[in-house]
């Protein structure tokens, strides 16, 4: 179960990933609409790159806060299975006590 989590958390970070890139190309949109000097896209181009990185690790903080607190039980057919054959076995031990 803890992969499973760490596994959605790290799709996070690769998600906050594609966004930086994708927020580079619209910086650079903005700087040609508002016609700004290369100096200034570069600015607010690493502005915005900064906050990414803080929102990341923020993130993965929170994360790591949240993780050890939850208590996720996800049963998977192997669990179910198991868990039938033990109520069988059970069921039979009662049925030969009985008699």
């Amino acid at each position: 179960m803890l992969n499973l989590l760490e596994q959605g958390f790290y799709l996070g970070l690769g998600v906050l990933s594609v966004s930086a890139s994708k927020a580079e190309e619209a910086v650079k949109a903005v700087v040609a609409k508002a016609k700004l000097s290369e100096e200034e896209g570069g600015k607010l181009s690493e502005r915005l790159i900064e906050e990414g990185k803080k929102a990341r690790d923020n993130f993965k903080a929170q994360m790591e806060e949240l993780l050890p607190k939850t208590k996720i039980v996800v049963e998977t057919n192997a669990n179910v299975e198991a868990l039938e054959q033990r109520v069988a076995e059970l069921e039979a031990e009662l049925a030969k006590l009985k008699n």
